[in-house]
């Protein structure tokens, strides 16, 4: 059995699908069909339930997954040494961001990444933070950046930078004129807040308790691009990364208000699992946004 057809069974369990493990396996998806009715012919059980919108695996197919797993990450460890040995900086790293710096901040450094080093591949998706959480632990993904990184024994985590938080107002707003507010003008109005499982949210917070202000939290949302919609619509307040709303403001669609007296920078991490040797290429990776985000 080859070391691709693994792989492929993996992808298929990981995407819930055989026609996206075709797509990153350059396969055709009759190709992926029969490499997955290869394995379960020669181990005479069937791995995956087929229903008609969800695929499941079988007891027997949890079991070969997890080997399966264990076989690519040795393989993979073993890449990474031998690598390390030579010198040689190739590969692909799996890299997810939530999204607030997956849209605003990566996409620039991930070009400039691999136009430096050819031989890299980065693959980068923007999930939730929990999600990221949960996919570095399941070694779904090699690397994740996060937001005010969450302390666990089984994670690395590498600080990287700092980024500021502004209040921000739709210019009709009462506020909107203004460039500097005292924290106190934000106690009973409207509030626009990120949900409360949202790491940035309990560091911001911890930040209003700590000055007894409290505004008046109506809507929670998950994520920053719909926070600034609502904004824009001058329905409310909110406290958003400054380089967020970089566009709205040159639109005019957004002001940035800072808080008298009052600093408020979130941490940006990279996270990986413990224990597992980063590759050439990932410590690459984390040095340049270390370089490139970090105090001047």
């Amino acid at each position: 059995m080859q070391i691709r057809t693994l792989k492929t069974f993996c992808d298929v369990v990981e995407l819930h699908s055989f026609s996206e493990a075709a797509k990153i396996n350059h396969l055709t998806q009759s190709a992926v069909s029969q490499q997955i009715s290869h394995i379960e012919n020669e181990f005479g059980v069937r791995m995956i339930e087929r229903a008609q919108r969800n695929l499941a695996l079988t007891p027997a197919g949890e079991v070969f997954y997890r080997t399966c797993k264990d076989i690519l990450q040795l393989l993979e460890a073993s890449r990474v040494e031998i690598n390390e040995l030579a010198n040689v900086i190739a590969g692909t790293i799996k890299l997810e961001s939530i999204y607030t710096i997956g849209l605003h901040d990566l996409p620039m450094y991930v070009q400039k990444f691999m136009s430096k080093f050819t031989e890299v591949k980065v693959l980068l998706t923007y999930r939730h933070s929990a999600e990221i959480y949960q996919d570095i632990l399941g070694n779904m993904a090699h690397l994740g950046v996060v937001a005010e990184p969450q302390k666990n024994r089984q994670l690395d985590i590498h600080p990287c930078w700092k980024q500021k938080m502004v209040v921000v107002a739709a210019p009709s707003h009462k506020l909107g004129s203004r460039d500097v507010i005292n924290i106190n003008e934000l106690n009973d109005e409207a509030f626009i807040a990120f949900e409360r499982n949202i790491p940035t949210r309990k560091l911001l917070d911890k930040i209003l308790r700590k000055n007894n202000v409290q505004p008046k939290i109506t809507m929670t949302l998950d994520n920053v691009e719909t926070i600034k919609r609502i904004v824009e619509n001058g329905t409310g307040l909110s406290i958003v990364p400054e380089n967020s709303i970089r566009e709205e403001m040159k639109r005019g669609l957004l002001k940035a208000l800072q808080l008298e007296g009052i600093s408020i920078e979130r941490e940006i991490a990279i996270i990986a699992k413990k224990g597992r040797i980063l590759s050439n290429a990932e410590n690459k990776f984390i040095e340049l946004l270390r370089d490139e985000f970090g105090p001047r």
